[in-house]
């Protein structure tokens, strides 16, 4: 969960967003335990509606598979230039190939408009 402090008349209230979690039922199951809102999918289509469904729910952060970010891309570039939701990918339950990290080294090198985080190079 993330919490935000927001100032309010010299007082501080904690409020929770809401993040949601998109993939596998065995990745899903573990992130709904603790309490985010998940989203089970079985194949592409159904990825499709679940995604169509809730990026009009005011999350803030959505996480998705490996497997649902290559299925819905098309879908999360649409709002990769909003503030919200920040959309993050995680590797499977089962493991990875590191999508995730690939995404936000282009994040990264779009914005400062080198790769700092490439390997290569440092000793």
């Amino acid at each position: 969960m993330v919490f935000r402090l927001k100032p309010l008349k010299r007082e501080f209230v904690l409020s929770m967003s809401k993040i949601a979690f998109i993939g596998d039922k065995t990745s899903v199951l573990g992130f709904q335990a603790l309490g985010f809102d998940a989203y089970p999918v079985v194949d592409p289509q159904e990825s499709r509606n679940v995604w169509s469904e809730i990026k009009e729910e005011n999350y803030t952060v959505i996480m998705v598979t490996e497997e649902v970010y290559k299925e819905i891309d098309d879908l999360i570039s649409e709002v990769a230039e909003s503030f919200t939701p920040a959309v993050l990918i995680i590797p499977p339950a089962k493991g990875g190939k590191g999508l995730g990290f690939q995404r936000m080294k282009k994040i990264v090198e779009k914005a400062v408009g080198m790769d700092i985080l490439s390997e290569e190079g440092k000793s």
